[in-house]
């Protein structure tokens, strides 16, 4: 009867460990996902504002880089006085 039981038990322990690791891995990943839309934490109110102020610098770094191709145009032939 022991026999049987400790063989039981043993032919258990394997599908019950492993249920137990699937549930603990799905339960990790489901606390490590991102939020959906509507998220307000902190960090992606900061990440927001990063993006935001890193556009404006783009925008500047254009601008300048216009005005500067600008200045480097010769004068048409005609211009010279």
């Amino acid at each position: 009867m022991s026999e049987t039981l400790l063989v039981a038990l043993v032919l258990l322990a394997c599908p019950v460990g492993m249920c137990l690791v699937m549930w603990l891995m799905m339960r990790h990943q489901r606390q490590n996902q991102p939020q959906k839309q509507g998220d307000t934490r902190p960090d992606h109110d900061a990440q927001a504002a990063e993006v935001v102020r890193l556009q404006a610098e783009i925008d500047q770094l254009k601008a300048a880089q216009r005005d500067a191709a600008a200045q480097r145009k010769p004068a048409p032939p005609g211009d010279r006085t």
